[in-house]
């Protein structure tokens, strides 16, 4: 039951998230390419509708918490894939405008591949509340390290070059602050005090903020096409890793592991067939507008 409930959970999250894309992307698209990152954001901070977007972010964010408080994060994160088809979906809705027969099959390409990875998956032990300091040590300094090679490549790159590795250090930091909330889990019960006192909390709040400015670059790079795959992929591939490599989560190495190969190879299909379908639709958006 408890993984029933991480999963409904993770779902709702992905919609929070999902919900929060739509507004912020709409409020975003008139951006102004000469305007510096943080004009940018300034800029945006003026419009309700990316605030709104903002807040829904917040409620799925939470929605994220409860559910790594509740199941694995092997299990969680990996659901939190569907946040893209949510995302399409209803920025097709926005605009009225009907998907076409790929767009539906890439969406069901990626439902059958998260069903079929979460079936195969049942991930045994693990626990964050038991992992060494040192495991988290290493952890950390693996990210830190992956991520500062990404900030570098990204702030060289220009156009599709810049969208992709901002995406992929979006989904990177959005994993890693996925353990930190794992890790908060077991302070839950003892309130709000218990958890000020954890660094992960802390941690917490350094990352969001980080994973808030790398996908802002990412999206006012200006190519959704090359940075959505990095940021829906990297997050729940990330996720993975700590759980198995830093939380000794463990998984059966029999005929069940070729059910989750075919279930990742759906979802990286479905998740780059949808990335194009995406910018497509929101190049139809711009195409509609006056100007």
């Amino acid at each position: 039951m408890s993984l029933l409930a991480g999963i409904l959970l993770a779902v709702a999250a992905a919609a929070g998230n999902a919900i929060g894309s739509v507004l912020q992307r709409s409020a975003s698209r008139h951006h102004d390419p000469s305007l510096r990152w943080w004009e940018g954001l300034l800029a945006l901070l003026r419009r309700p509708a990316w605030l709104a977007g903002i807040l829904a972010h917040v409620v799925g964010f939470a929605f994220q918490a409860v559910a790594l408080a509740t199941a694995p994060i092997t299990v969680v994160q990996p659901v939190l894939v569907v946040e893209l088809p949510f995302t399409l979906v209803l920025g097709a809705l926005l605009i009225s405008a009907p998907l076409g027969r790929r767009a539906w099959i890439a969406v069901a390409t990626m439902a059958v591949g998260v069903a079929l990875f979460l079936a195969c998956l049942v991930p045994e032990g693990g626990d964050p509340r038991t992992t060494p300091p040192a495991a988290w040590a290493v952890g950390t300094a693996v990210v830190l390290l992956v991520l500062g090679v990404l900030l570098v490549l990204g702030r060289a790159g220009r156009g599709r070059r810049r969208a992709l590795w901002f995406g992929v250090a979006t989904g990177v930091t959005y994993g890693y602050n996925a353990a930190l909330m794992a890790g908060l889990g077991p302070a839950y019960a003892g309130g709000v005090g218990e958890v000020l006192v954890t660094w992960q909390f802390y941690g917490v709040l350094v990352g969001g903020t980080v994973s808030f400015l790398f996908l802002q670059q990412a999206l006012q790079a200006g190519d959704l096409l090359w940075a959505q795959p990095g940021i829906t992929l990297a997050n729940p591939f990330v996720a993975v890793i700590w759980g198995l490599a830093v939380f000794g989560e463990r998984i059966a190495l029999d005929l069940r592991a070729l059910g989750l190969l075919g279930g990742v190879v759906a979802i990286v299909v479905g998740t780059v067939v949808l990335s194009r379908v995406e910018e497509e639709v929101e190049e139809e958006v711009d195409d509609r507008e006056p100007g």
